[in-house]
């Protein structure tokens, strides 16, 4: 689905929603749904607002309660990164959303696993009713533990080397 689409969607979704509520269908809401489709990756409620101060300028507050009715929707995810802190990103709709974290270099890879939800689903969980799911592995990534194991073996040669020149005095 075109991006473009999928922000229509979105758009049709979330007018049909705000009517249904008996809310305002605001132009700083569209600024923020149209802002959150242009981000290719996560992105805080920081970042959204410095993007929009140069778009369509709003309160933080405003950024705030819009993603968080999103999110309600469905339009957005959001997940904790720390410190009470918390990322969006788009997902219209979506029902399975994992990411790979690298925990050296906070780089994240997005992956597809369509065994995890179905797995999660046939889990019971008292007084709680599971709509959608997301994974987020924390690890190293390839180009990190090439660099750790390169530190490591640049640790081991050092401490031989100075074992040798004890071993020879």
């Amino acid at each position: 689905m075109k991006e473009n689409q999928r922000l229509k969607q979105a758009r049709d979704l979330l007018t049909d929603y705000v009517r249904m509520k008996g809310m305002r269908m605001t132009p700083e809401r569209i600024a923020i749904l149209e802002a959150a489709y242009v981000f290719d990756t996560p992105f805080t409620i920081d970042l959204m607002k410095e993007y929009l101060d140069h778009v369509y300028p709003v309160t933080r507050q405003t950024v705030y309660n819009n993603l968080e009715l999103f999110f309600q929707i469905g339009i957005v995810m959001k997940r904790p990164i720390g410190s009470g802190a918390v990322e969006y990103e788009t997902c219209f709709l979506t029902q399975t959303h994992h990411h790979l974290v690298c925990k050296s270099c906070g780089q994240i890879f997005e992956f597809k696993d369509s065994s995890i939800e179905p797995f999660l689903a046939q889990k019971r969980y008292k007084q709680f009713k599971m709509t959608n799911c997301a994974v987020v592995i924390y690890g190293l990534c390839k180009k990190c533990q090439g660099k750790i194991n390169r530190e490591r073996r640049k640790q081991q040669a050092k401490i031989e080397k100075q074992t040798n020149k004890n071993k020879n005095r």
